[in-house]
């Protein structure tokens, strides 16, 4: 995300960061943490507010001509996380029923599958599970690696069988330089599609980048 930022103008390409330092201080309380120590009375708490979060950023990028960025998708928010919950118990069936309508609803308010493409960057859950301890945020700290296998599996099961929008795999075993090439030629892409289709329609468009990892 940091490279995108610092190689692409604003007016051109908008990042939207998850934002992570809200969920660790909710009126003093961390819930990102409590996620991972107390699944069971915070999964539905934790789920309902990433997904508010999620789609208070895809309201601001209705009618913006930008390219948008965001780390994670609505998208996975629900056929991943949200599903991943249920199955392990960490949802009840009414939990995951007020999730999914509202979810359902957001969703057919506030994205344009036809203009959303989803960049999934594929790095196994040993991997994964290596970063996590090299960024050494207090409130992963509880993560294990069963729970990133868990993961992987509903985010495989996602990325192969979802196809309302345009979904590209990259590698995220590649060295840095590789894969800052490979998204730059994306979004160069995307930036000239855009361009076109504002110019073909005289009108403004978005087009939304979903990053999942």
């Amino acid at each position: 995300m940091s490279h995108i930022t610092s190689t692409y103008p604003s007016n051109l390409v908008q990042v939207h960061r998850e934002p992570v330092e809200n969920w660790m201080n909710i009126k003093g309380f961390d819930l990102l943490k409590a996620l991972y120590t107390e699944s069971n009375r915070w999964t539905f708490a934790f789920e309902m507010t990433a997904l508010l979060s999620r789609i208070k950023n895809h309201l601001n990028a209705i009618n913006n001509h930008r390219i948008h960025v965001y780390e994670r998708s609505v998208l996975s928010c629900f056929h991943v996380f949200i599903r991943h919950d249920l199955e392990q118990n960490y949802l009840n069936e009414a939990e995951y029923k007020i999730l999914q309508d509202y979810f359902e609803y957001s969703r057919q308010k506030t994205i344009d599958l036809s203009q959303t493409v989803i960049l999934y960057f594929d790095l196994s859950p040993k991997e994964c599970f290596e970063r996590i301890i090299q960024r050494s945020r207090q409130s992963e700290s509880n993560i294990d690696l069963k729970r990133l296998e868990q993961i992987k599996y509903y985010y495989d099961e996602f990325i192969h069988n979802f196809n309302l929008c345009s979904i590209k795999i990259i590698d995220a075993s590649q060295s840095t330089e590789q894969l800052c090439q490979q998204v730059n030629s994306l979004l160069n892409q995307f930036i000239k599609q855009n361009q076109i289709h504002d110019m073909t329609h005289n009108r403004q468009s978005s087009t939304i980048t979903e990053l999942e990892s």
